[in-house]
């Protein structure tokens, strides 16, 4: 069971890797800061150095994958939203080897045209038969609020009701703090998403910008929200999910360490 565990997303090592860096390298910093889980961030670039052999052998669990779906998805054009949905299945099946898993795909509806939520709908049905298939369970995530980006923000009672209307076991939530504490109460959240959740993010912010700060900056009482969700039946780890501040991209071993260490004494008092 991944109760009363962390899982680290290798979001945290930034969108572009060094010269000669590999996943495996992240990996290794992640093992050596304590870590025992990760979730594969959309951010790691396929191809043959994606260091999934170095991976293999490090006995890293992946905990979860973050798919790459894009606004292509919800694009009027239907050649573009199967585009879309096919270079998405092409990122999962990169990693169906560790499903069953989380497969995290953004909520895309964000529009007040109704035919937006047709056009998303379309392709969440379309690439869950794919992954479906590759044994994933496909969540959807809460939506960040930016509304000088978006003309609406969906909340969490609204992507819950989506999700709910497919009626199956393995398409599910995943619910970021971080997105929606901006819009909502936390503990709302949780009670709106319960039973659905089959994944977290969590990081931080000031509470006005989706910041993703590490977990000990910010306002975001993360101990309330995850109590909350595991009120609600949400059963896996807390997957940290945050960047550092600053140029420097990728952290020191000691940073995450220390975030490793808050968030055990935080949440387990350990």
């Amino acid at each position: 069971m991944a109760i009363n565990e962390l899982s680290l997303s290798t979001a945290v090592f930034g969108p572009e890797r060094g010269p000669g860096a590999m996943l495996g390298d992240y990996i290794g910093m992640a093992l050596d800061a304590g870590f025992s889980m990760v979730e594969l961030s959309r951010r790691q670039p396929e191809g043959k150095d994606t260091g999934l052999e170095d991976l293999r052998r490090s006995g890293m669990k992946v905990w979860s994958v973050h798919g790459i779906m894009g606004m292509g998805a919800i694009s009027p054009d239907k050649a573009e939203r199967d585009k879309a949905v096919e270079l998405a299945y092409r990122h999962a099946a990169g990693y169906a080897e560790f499903a069953p898993c989380p497969l995290v795909e953004h909520y895309l509806d964000r529009d007040k045209d109704p035919k937006i939520a047709e056009y998303f709908r379309y392709s969440v049905e379309k690439l869950y038969e794919k992954v479906s298939a590759l044994g994933y369970i496909l969540t959807i995530e809460t939506a960040p609020y930016k509304p000088k980006m978006y003309n609406r923000h969906p909340d969490s009672r609204e992507i819950a009701a989506f999700v709910r209307s497919f009626g199956k076991d393995d398409l599910q939530m995943t619910v970021d703090v971080n997105h929606s504490n901006l819009f909502e109460n936390l503990v709302a959240t949780a009670d709106n998403t319960r039973g659905l959740v089959k994944n977290v993010h969590f990081s931080n912010n000031y509470g006005t910008w989706e910041d993703h700060l590490p977990p000990d900056t910010g306002v975001i009482d993360l101990k309330q929200a995850f109590e909350a969700l595991r009120k609600n039946g949400y059963t896996g780890p807390c997957n940290l999910e945050f960047s550092f501040p600053g140029e420097k991209r990728v952290p020191e071993i000691a940073q995450l360490i220390e975030v490793r260490k808050y968030m055990e004494k935080l949440l387990w008092n350990r």
